[in-house]
């Protein structure tokens, strides 16, 4: 990677969507997933990145993670789920995420989290995808694609790694 950081315009024109070649979709919620909630306690929005970064230095700390676990994987596009989408521009978003970059496919509309994601997977024809949540309330009835995260340990946690690694390896 670039020591140069991709910026992305935070004008309403930039708009992610999943490349050609992205197949599969992850959904991916930030707080419980990529760091437990109490990383971002106190930050209240709007918070750009830059304020993010600096005020909650632990924000984000299993994104590695999730970076090494999608490294063979170009046919997968990684799309928001988190609420962390209803108060940052995709721009801000892709910006946050600079590192899964390749996998970035934008974020889900506003509403209630299994709507959205519903609507995304028909909008984009998309046939397989898993969703990374802490909050299975947020998911009623049955989402077998749901791969439930303990908030303390989000993707650090070893059992998540080898459930979602095994839907990585699907074909």
């Amino acid at each position: 990677m670039s020591a140069e950081v991709q910026r992305y315009p935070l004008d309403s024109k930039f708009k992610a969507m999943p490349k050609p070649h992205q197949k599969r979709i992850l959904f991916l919620d930030f707080d419980g997933v990529l760091h437990p909630p109490r990383a971002i306690a106190g930050a209240k929005p709007p918070q750009t990145p830059a304020q993010i970064r600096a005020g909650w230095p632990q924000t984000f700390e299993h994104l590695p993670v999730l970076v090494r676990l999608l490294a063979a994987y170009e046919n997968v596009g990684v799309v928001v789920s988190s609420s962390w989408r209803q108060f940052l521009k995709e721009a801000e978003l892709a910006e946050l995420l600079e590192s899964i970059r390749p996998w970035f496919a934008g974020a889900i509309r506003h509403g209630a989290r299994d709507e959205a994601i519903r609507e995304y997977v028909s909008e984009h024809a998309i046939e397989d995808f898993a969703v990374l949540d802490d909050v299975a309330k947020f998911f009623p009835g049955s989402w077998p694609q749901l791969i439930l995260c303990n908030p303390a340990l989000g993707i650090s946690d070893l059992a998540v790694q080898r459930r979602l690694k095994d839907w990585l390896c699907q074909d």
